[in-house]
């Protein structure tokens, strides 16, 4: 009787341990509207290697986003979002109350182009199958929710931010951002030493762009460069703009 009784505790425990593994995948393609949904991948390996991802995506530019049963990691994104377009909402009056429309005309294309993103409670992890094969400290426990939003190798560079024109650029094998910039104009406000480039995995680097500090430094397709705001056209109040919008970029679903 006690054999069976320990028996079935096993049994039972490793039930349990299984459903808490369990996770629950929803799956964007680029174009579609009808998402799939994925059970059972207790980690990362195991939902990288699944045929309905394994193969259907560019791995240095997928999202996964982890969910909760209020959806709190997409609302707070999206919240920060909606929070920082306000933001510059009240900073486009301020400037247009001080009679410097040309500025604020500068704050308002920005305004406009974040107000287009999409953006997600986004994990910066590493999603390539490989990689995670060959660091095990990489294959992250998979337990609840999650959403995972795929896409195509780009063909393209997203040039944002303070500029005219705003938008994708061809992507080049050996381009620097430099001179992905060439063709573009400065607004009124804009920096004009550095840019911010946002990688399609989500990291951040300063470039110097300038003739006088000018640094080669080549980008991935699929990555933005975001021309910003100068320290000069910011009051103290707005002074961290230039960051909170950088920040938001990282969170960006792929087109």
């Amino acid at each position: 009787m006690k054999k069976q009784l320990l028996v079935a505790v096993s049994l039972c425990a490793g039930f349990i341990a299984s459903a808490m593994a369990d996770s629950r995948v929803t799956i964007h393609y680029p174009g579609q509207s009808q998402a799939l949904v994925l059970q059972g991948a207790a980690n990362l390996e195991q939902l990288t290697l699944r045929p309905e991802l394994n193969g259907r995506t560019w791995w240095p530019g997928t999202v996964i986003a982890e969910r909760t049963a209020s959806g709190i990691q997409q609302q707070t994104q999206q919240q920060t979002q909606q929070q920082l377009l306000a933001r510059l909402s009240a900073f486009s009056a301020a400037l247009r109350g001080d009679n410097d429309g040309e500025l604020a005309g500068s704050v308002d294309r920005v305004r406009t182009q974040l107000a287009a993103m999409r953006v997600t409670g986004r994990q910066f992890v590493p999603l390539d199958p490989d990689w995670i094969r060959l660091h095990a400290e990489a294959n992250r426990r998979l337990s609840g929710e999650y959403s995972v939003y795929t896409l195509s190798r780009p063909t393209s560079v997203q040039v944002v931010g303070v500029t005219t024109p705003a938008g994708p650029q061809p992507y080049q094998p050996g381009r620097d951002v430099a001179e992905y910039l060439q063709t573009h104009q400065r607004l009124s406000g804009a920096e004009k030493n550095v840019v911010w480039v946002i990688q399609p995995d989500g990291k951040t680097e300063k470039v110097p762009v300038a003739y006088w500090n000018h640094r080669h430094v080549e980008v991935a397709p699929g990555s933005i460069i975001y021309v910003g705001f100068s320290s000069w056209s910011l009051p103290r109040a707005y002074r961290d703009v230039n960051e909170q919008i950088v920040s938001l970029l990282t969170h960006r679903i792929p087109d």
